[in-house]
């Protein structure tokens, strides 16, 4: 995949693929300790619907409840009807839908920037920041990859298949052949290859299935 503007976007290194550090914050009388100094690197479960797991190399499986955090490598799957909403560095939220598959990369090395990168391999998620400022955040899926600094979208994955949507502020969305540049109310599809589609408003039906599969959350 061929991304340009290094300053902005980065290829997930080959470390951030290879190992775990996973955080478990247990759920009992109040906030616990994290199980690995990765705290710069975790996102951490603020509410479940339904039922989840999360995993990581060498931590095994736990079911995913408020107060558990996701460290570097770690990996959060929902069943169907089911959502999480987890807080992640920079003020980011991010909403998980049903049936999907999303992994914590951590801070990525840039030659300027840090942006907190994730994976979405199956699903859809949501992205909010309550404050601008930071370095934004890097989304990875099988055929794309998407970023911001600051604003309101989602991305979903079907078959390796992408869809973003942007619901307030600019996202940068690249493939294998092109890039898109999405504002308020627009979106773009990536085939499984990696083909940019052209950049369209989105209808209302399509908008609010995002919204049904997201939850009031998003």
């Amino acid at each position: 995949m061929r991304i340009s503007n290094r300053s902005l976007f980065h290829r997930w290194p080959v470390a951030a693929r290879l190992g775990a550090a996973f955080i478990l914050a247990v759920a009992t009388l109040g906030p616990a300790s994290p199980l690995r100094a990765d705290a710069d690197a975790a996102c951490f479960i603020t509410h479940v619907a339904g039922s989840a797991e999360v995993s990581a190399r060498g931590a095994g499986r736990f079911v995913a409840v408020p107060g558990l955090g996701l460290g570097r490598n770690a990996t959060l799957r929902t069943e169907e009807a089911s959502r999480v909403r987890m807080t992640c560095p920079d003020g980011l939220a991010v909403v998980i839908g049903p049936q999907s598959e999303i992994a914590v990369s951590g801070f990525l090395e840039g030659a300027t920037t840090r942006p907190f990168g994730v994976r979405l391999m199956n699903g859809i998620a949501g992205f909010l920041f309550d404050r601008t400022g930071g370095d934004g955040i890097q989304v990875n899926t099988p055929s794309a990859v998407a970023a911001v600094r600051s604003t309101q979208w989602a991305m979903r994955v079907e078959n390796r298949a992408s869809a973003v949507f942007s619901r307030d502020g600019t996202v940068f969305v690249f493939g294998e052949d092109g890039t898109a540049r999405l504002q308020a109310g627009d979106g773009v599809d990536v085939t499984a290859a990696g083909e940019v589609g052209p950049v369209v408003r989105w209808g209302q039906a399509r908008i609010d299935l995002f919204a049904d599969l997201l939850g009031p959350r998003w």
